[in-house]
C-alpha cells in the first residue's frame, strides 16, 4: 500500500486551514457589502436631498429679500395709494429692473388690497387674483410662497412669491408679487439626477412639480402622490428613507420637507441598480479569492517542502547510520531547530465612498460666512444671550459698486470684493460673525459689547477701510453705506434687527451714501 508522504499531508493541511477561513471572509464580505451598498445609497439620497433643500431655501430667500426691499420703497407705496392717473411709470420700470438683480425673466407685479393687478413687468393683461389662495394668505400681512398653479395670464406653471406692502398706518396697501416659473427648478432637479437615481419635488399638497426624468409643463402633469405611505410622514415635516414598490419596481426612497415652502424632496434609487453593483463586487471578490488560493497552494507546497527538508535529512542520515556509514555522527550536529508556525494574514478589504460637500459654510469668493451660516449663527447667539447683553448687527452695502463692474469688469469687481472681505476679517475679533450676503452686501454681528460706541468705531473703521481698497485703481474710490441695529434697543431677535439695520442702510443710501445710520437716527457721513 502506497503511503502519502508527510510533505503531501502537510501541504493539504496548510491549504485547507487557510481555504476555510478565506471562504468565511468572502461570505462575510459579501454580506457586509450588501449592507454597505444600501447604506451608501441612503447616504447618497440624503445628500442630494440636502443640496436641493439648500438650493430652494437660498434661491427663494434671495427672491424674498429683493421683494422685501421693493416693498419698502416709497415709490411702490405711493403707486399703490395713488389714483390711476397719478401712477408713476418709473415704478413699473423698477419692477422690470428687479429681474436684472435676480438674473432671470420672471414676471413682477403690483396688486392692490382688492386683488386687482395694477402693474406688471410683462405685457399680459391685468387680472384679479382675489380668489387665489396666495392672495388670501398675504391679506393676513404675511409673506407667502404658493404651491404650483397655472398662471391666469400666460397659462404657465408657476409658484408665486407674495410680500405685503404696508402704508404709513401699517395697514396692507397692496402686494409685491413675483410669478416664478417652475421650469428653472425642473432644470436644477435634472442636473442632480443620474442614470441610477431619480429626483422629484412635490408641493405641499403632494402634487409633483419637478421630475428628473420627465417635464412638468401643464396642470395635467401634476400627478398627486399624497396618498403614498411615506408622503403622509413627509407632508408632516418628517424625513427619512423607506423601501417601497411602485408600479412593480422595488425602490429605496429618501424624503424630506423644505421648511420654507412645505415642499417635499424625494430621491428614488431602484434596488436593481444596487444589486448590480453588489454583483460586480462579488465577482471581483471571487476572482481575487481564486487568485489568492492559487498563490496559497504554491506557498503551501513550498512551506511543506521547507518544513520537511530536515526530516528527510534526518531520515537519510538515520538510514546511513543503520548501514554503518560514518555520516551518522553528524546527527548530533543537527541542533534543536524549531518548525516555525506560519501565520497567514489576509489583507482587509476596505471600500471608500465619495460624499457630497455640506451647504459650504463659507462664501467662495471672500472666504467669509455665507448668508445661511451667518443667519443661523446669529439666531443661535441671540437665543442664548442673557439679559443685559448688548449686541449689534451691521449691514454694509458698498456704494456705486456697479460702476466698478461696468467700468473695470467683473473680474476686477470680484477681486475687490475679496480684498474688502480680507479687510473685514482683520477688523473683527475671531468670535465676531462676518459674512457676505451676496453681491456687494456684507453683514457683521457683534455680540457681548460694552455699548454702542464700539459698533460706531467699527463702522467708521469699515468706511476708512473701504476707501483704501480701491485707492489708485483708475481713480475709483470705494465707499460704503452702513446701517446698525442693536439688541436689546431695537429688538432681541434676528429678523427684527435685520429689518431695522436694512432700513438704516436704505436711509444712508438716500442721504448721499458713505455714512452710518444707527437705528432710526440721523445719518453720520464719513
Amino acid at each position: 500500500m502506497k503511503r502519502k508522504s508527510i510533505r503531501t499531508k502537510l501541504t493539504v493541511l496548510l491549504f485547507f486551514t487557510s481555504f476555510i477561513p478565506l471562504l468565511i471572509v468572502i461570505a462575510l464580505y459579501t454580506v457586509l457589502n450588501c449592507a454597505h451598498a444600501v447604506q451608501d445609497a441612503k447616504t447618497d439620497g440624503s445628500l442630494r436631498n440636502s443640496v436641493i433643500q439648500e438650493h430652494i431655501t437660498e434661491h427663494f430667500e434671495r427672491n424674498f429679500a429683493v421683494l422685501r426691499t421693493l416693498s419698502l420703497n416709497p415709490m411702490v407705496v405711493h403707486y399703490l395709494e395713488a389714483s390711476a392717473a397719478d401712477r408713476d411709470p418709473v415704478t413699473v420700470k423698477l419692477l422690470s429692473l428687479t429681474n436684472s438683480i435676480l438674473k432671470d425673466d420672471n414676471n413682477m407685479l403690483l396688486t392692490d388690497a382688492g386683488g386687482n393687478q395694477i402693474a406688471r413687468s410683462d405685457q399680459y393683461p391685468m387680472v384679479n387674483v382675489s380668489s387665489r389662495k396666495y392672495f388670501q394668505k398675504a391679506l393676513e400681512g404675511k409673506e407667502y410662497v404658493s404651491d404650483a398653479l397655472v398662471s391666469m395670464a400666460n397659462s404657465r406653471l408657476i409658484t408665486v412669491f407674495e410680500v405685503p406692502v404696508f402704508d404709513a398706518r401699517k395697514n396692507v396697501a397692496g402686494f409685491v408679487q413675483r410669478d416664478y416659473e417652475l421650469s428653472a427648478l425642473q432644470d436644477f432637479v435634472r442636473s442632480l439626477a443620474d442614470s441610477e437615481t431619480r429626483v422629484l419635488i412635490t408641493d405641499s399638497t403632494g402634487h409633483i412639480i419637478a421630475h428628473s426624468t420627465r417635464m412638468i409643463t401643464k396642470e395635467a402633469d401634476l400627478d398627486d402622490i399624497s396618498g403614498t405611505p411615506f408622503m403622509r410622514d413627509a407632508l408632516q415635516g418628517k424625513s427619512g428613507s423607506t423601501d417601497i414598490t411602485i408600479r412593480g419596481e422595488h425602490l429605496l426612497v429618501n424624503y424630506s420637507q423644505n421648511a420654507l415652502t412645505g415642499w417635499v424632496i424625494i430621491t428614488e434609487k431602484p434596488y436593481a441598480s444596487i444589486w448590480r453593483r453588489i454583483s460586480k463586487d462579488a465577482v471581483l471578490a471571487i476572482v481575487l479569492g481564486g487568485s489568492f488560493l492559487l498563490v496559497l497552494a504554491l506557498t503551501a507546497s513550498l512551506l511543506s517542502e521547507k518544513a520537511t527538508a530536515k526530516i528527510r535529512t534526518i531520515s537519510s542520515l538515520a538510514a546511513k547510520a543503520a548501514e554503518g556509514s560514518p555520516d551518522a555522527v553528524s546527527l548530533s550536529e543537527m541542533g534543536d531547530d524549531e518548525l516555525c508556525e506560519m501565520a497567514m494574514a489576509i489583507n482587509k478589504i476596505r471600500s471608500s465612498r465619495d460624499t457630497y460637500r455640506k451647504d459650504a459654510e463659507v462664501d467662495k469668493l471672500t472666504g467669509l460666512l455665507n448668508k445661511v451660516t451667518l443667519e443661523r449663527s446669529c439666531r443661535r447667539q441671540l437665543s442664548t444671550n442673557v439679559a443685559g447683553t448688548f449686541s449689534a448687527l451691521l449691514i454694509i452695502d458698498l456704494d456705486h459698486f456697479k460702476r466698478v463692474n461696468d467700468t473695470l469688469g467683473h473680474q476686477t469687481g470680484d477681486a475687490l470684493l475679496h480684498d474688502f472681505g480680507e479687510v473685514l476679517r482683520r477688523l473683527f475679533r475671531p468670535g465676531d460673525l462676518v459674512g457676505r450676503f451676496g453681491g456687494d452686501e456684507f453683514v457683521v454681528f457683534l455680540n457681548d459689547l460694552p455699548g454702542k460706541e464700539i459698533a460706531f468705531q467699527k463702522a467708521r473703521r469699515i468706511l476708512e477701510a473701504a476707501a483704501s481698497v480701491l485707492m489708485g485703481v483708475q481713480g475709483f474710490r470705494l465707499s460704503a453705506s452702513i446701517g446698525i441695529a442693536s439688541s436689546p434697543l431695537h429688538g432681541s431677535d434676528y429678523d427684527t434687527l435685520f429689518a431695522v439695520a436694512d432700513r438704516s442702510v436704505y436711509k444712508v443710501k438716500e442721504s448721499c451714501r458713505n455714512g452710518i445710520c444707527y437705528g432710526e437716527g440721523e445719518v453720520i457721513h464719513q
